[in-house]
């Protein structure tokens, strides 16, 4: 059956971030500091894996000769590109406003105290619908075979019982945007099974896995980019690849 796999996603990212939220409030603020920083060196981990994973055979080699350098070339522009289509729009402002708009509601505390909340809301929003497992585990879930994203529901579930241990509840309402992503992408693979193509799905990851590794250099404070404008560069590998395929 479609969609069970982002079901259980979906039900995951809440239950856990619930759970993390509840423990955080009673952990000692130092231990919930250094907890909060190795999670932030995992999140690194993830993306820095993504990031150097090695060519596979779906990936191109058109223009150059190399498809580790056609692998450079491809993320430097979706990266270069995404950016700057996400800070003309200012993606960042719009999703913290959106948190805020949730925080005020949920919460009794001010937004303006730590805007604690919303960092958590884009943070896990972005760390559970960048990469591959998201965009392949959908588009699987569509032919009823949830597997994949079931091993991303579990990664989900530890990652953000973490995070919500220090941002709180927050983290459970990334399973919305979730949601409808990888609700889309299902759903659109119903129409066209192979809507994106296997090359395509590598580039986005890589891509997207940068993204990741600058989300765990904010956590430790050593950055503070708006991690949230450079969503769309995720997506541009799926504009280039076909254009790059013209060359082959």
């Amino acid at each position: 059956m479609p969609f069970v796999g982002t079901l259980i996603n979906f039900a995951c990212i809440i239950v856990f971030s619930f759970l993390g939220s509840l423990v955080g409030e009673r952990i000692p603020e130092r231990i919930n500091r250094s907890v909060f920083h190795a999670i932030a060196v995992c999140v690194m981990f993830v993306g820095i894996e993504g990031a150097l994973e090695a060519p596979n055979e779906n990936c191109l080699t058109t223009l150059f000769d190399s498809a580790s350098l056609t692998k450079f070339v491809i993320v430097i522009l979706s990266m270069v590109i995404g950016t700057a289509v996400g800070e003309l729009i200012d993606i960042d402002k719009w999703v913290n406003k959106l948190g805020a708009k949730l925080e005020k509601k949920l919460t009794k505390k001010s937004v303006a105290d730590d805007g604690v909340f919303a960092r958590g809301f884009v943070s896990c929003t972005i760390m559970t619908c960048v990469g591959a497992m998201a965009v392949n585990g959908a588009i699987l879930d569509a032919n009823g075979e949830p597997d994949i994203l079931i091993a991303k529901s579990v990664i989900d579930a530890i990652s953000c019982f973490v995070m919500a241990t220090s941002l709180g509840i927050g983290c459970a309402f990334s399973a919305f945007p979730m949601l409808i992503y990888q609700g889309a992408i299902t759903a659109l693979a119903l129409i066209a099974t192979s809507v994106i193509p296997a090359a395509s799905i590598y580039y986005l990851a890589a891509t997207g896995s940068l993204i990741i590794i600058l989300i765990g250099t904010n956590f430790i404070g050593a950055t503070s980019v708006k991690t949230a404008n450079m969503t769309p560069a995720v997506f541009v590998p799926l504009i280039l690849v076909p254009i790059f395929e013209l060359f082959s």
